[in-house]
């Protein structure tokens, strides 16, 4: 693979459809719902949709829980409106389409657009009654469960599309749920190269990060960008981690435990007991992702139950970062084994820690390298203009038949 000059041009968000914008007098209003917008890819995806779809010259308008995001939404004039989303009670889900439905009278959009499936069900009899197209966000599998055969039977019967991230997604949705492949509209992630690019990243945002982390000043960092979740990763990361004790690698494992309570307690006591006490830093949050991966020695996602997509993966590929993988799902989807990151099979320790022990003894010829392999990866394969332009295909598509069968 030929590696670009660090300074190559990155690419535009102006490379939007060249109708999208020009629409005079059409309702080019978009209703955006998300259970929650706290940190998350679909809290991340909802804004970041929002925000480039105002500057665009549309309407956007969010539903939410509330959460971190919503101050970022505001800024750029997106209007946000609190509801709880993500409760499915009888009181609340009627709460919830009672308030939804006086939204849509008053606002009047052209487009739902449902982020996660906590908001399918809601998405899909509101815009049912209102007669408006539909689009589903999945970006992570769906637990195959009688509700969730339910859930899909009604988005069979829906005027919508499904955009998934990945392959891996198509088929577990054709695959688990028998949907129509019609129906799905494949859209890869996208990352803003501007924000994940080193020349942006200051040393105040670095030296800010790595104390609030209290990183000591020499040492490995293994960055695992995971949520505190069965099937992450996280046992065989630290019996990983305890074979390389030797190597003064210190762990950071970003996650919250809210989809699984008590997970948190079960790793600190399995940091205890692998004598890493001291060397694991457990963040809930990250305040600063470029940050946190330009400070990463390496980026570690050793799952074994199949995620849809992992933006975190992408992100430090962007940022030059060596990135371990396991051979699950989508993660081989977003990496090329052997030249942008090391695929390992899951649940494999002894096999991470031989990569993690690679990826620690890189020489800086090695890492340079490397870093122009994954940057030009994303750069050709994940811009965020390619998500963004994809995204509003779909919203022509279900606004402007008309139009569309006209131009065919």
């Amino acid at each position: 693979m030929n590696a670009p000059n660090p300074t190559t041009k990155m690419q535009s968000l102006n490379a939007v459809p060249a109708n999208a914008a020009t629409r005079r007098g059409a309702r080019t209003g978009v209703l955006h719902m998300c259970a929650d917008l706290d940190y998350g890819d679909p809290a991340r995806e909802t804004v970041t949709l929002a925000v480039l779809t105002q500057r665009l010259g549309w309407r956007a308008l969010i539903a939410s829980g509330g959460g971190t995001l919503v101050t970022e939404a505001e800024r750029a004039a997106v209007k946000h409106v609190r509801m709880p989303l993500g409760r499915h009670g009888v009181v609340a889900s009627w709460r919830n389409r009672v308030h939804l439905e006086t939204l849509v009278q008053r606002e009047r959009p052209a487009l739902i657009h449902a982020h996660g499936a906590n908001t399918i069900e809601m998405a899909c009899r509101v815009g049912r009654l209102h007669q408006l197209p539909l689009v589903v966000d999945i970006t992570q599998p769906i637990p195959d469960t009688p509700y969730a055969h339910r859930l899909m039977t009604l988005v069979a019967q829906s005027s919508c599309t499904l955009r998934v991230p990945t392959e891996t997604m198509a088929k577990h949705l054709t695959g688990t749920f028998r949907l129509n492949p019609a129906l799905i509209a494949r859209v890869a992630p996208g990352i803003d190269l501007q924000n994940y690019n080193m020349a942006a990243i200051s040393a105040e945002r670095l030296l800010n990060l790595s104390r609030l982390w209290r990183l000591p000043e020499q040492g490995i960092v293994a960055l695992m960008p995971m949520p505190l979740e069965n099937g992450m990763g996280h046992p065989v990361f630290l019996r990983a981690l305890a074979e390389l004790k030797s190597e003064n690698i210190y762990a950071i494992m970003i996650g919250g435990d809210r989809n699984d309570r008590g997970r948190r307690a079960e790793i600190e006591q399995s940091v205890t007991r692998l004598g890493l006490g001291g060397k694991v830093i457990m963040p809930e949050t990250c305040p600063d992702w470029p940050a946190a991966f330009w400070l990463a020695s390496v980026v570690v996602a050793p799952n074994t139950a199949v995620r849809g997509q992992t933006m975190e993966i992408l992100g430090a590929q962007a940022l030059g970062r060596p990135v371990i993988v396991t051979s699950v799902g989508a993660n081989e989807e977003m990496v090329v084994k052997g030249e942008t990151a090391w695929v390992v099979p899951p649940d494999n320790v002894t096999a991470l820690a031989k990569a993690l022990r690679d990826a620690a003894h890189m020489s800086t010829d090695q890492r340079v390298n490397l870093a122009d392999n994954t940057r030009y990866f994303v750069e050709e394969n994940f811009p965020q203009a390619n998500w963004f332009n994809g995204m509003m295909e779909i919203y022509e598509k279900l606004m402007f038949p008309a139009a569309r069968r006209t131009a065919a």
